[in-house]
């Protein structure tokens, strides 16, 4: 089993590993008082996510996990499988973050953004993009591509 914590390993898990927790941690943060009142009172669209929703240790125990084995599989597999499973996974996550972002906002502001919902989901997009470019730019570097 490879090091994770490469250098090379690093510039290509942290973009990954940024998408998933963000995701996570949005899922989490975005979730209603009544939630914490009652777990069955979730909000959340991933049928596995909804079944370790029924308790947030079950569920940021079970993340932090998968974020791990999602890394150790990326790197150990061979190219271009470890790329396109990046890929899958870094997708998955990015889309699923963003669909917390009108939520988040709303928290963070008091502002509702019916209206510019678009706008805010593009922008994560472009910041997430921004800082995995720099990520990916670098470790293409180190592989020399």
């Amino acid at each position: 089993m490879k090091n994770l914590f490469s250098k090379s390993n690093f510039l290509i898990i942290a973009p990954l590993a940024i998408v998933m927790v963000l995701d996570g941690v949005f899922t989490m943060a975005g979730q209603s008082e009544a939630y914490w009142q009652n777990y069955a009172l979730f909000n959340e669209g991933s049928p596995l996510g909804q079944s370790l929703m029924l308790n947030p240790a079950y569920f940021i125990s079970f993340f932090i996990a998968y974020v791990v084995l999602v890394s150790i599989l990326v790197v150990n597999l061979k190219r271009p499988l470890n790329v396109i499973v990046w890929l899958g996974f870094f997708l998955g996550h990015a889309w699923g973050g963003s669909t917390w972002a009108p939520r988040i906002f709303f928290d963070l502001t008091g502002i509702a953004a019916n209206i510019d919902r678009w706008y805010l989901v593009v922008g994560y997009f472009v910041l997430i993009a921004a800082i995995s470019g720099l990520f990916v730019n670098k470790w293409l570097k180190l592989k020399g591509v």
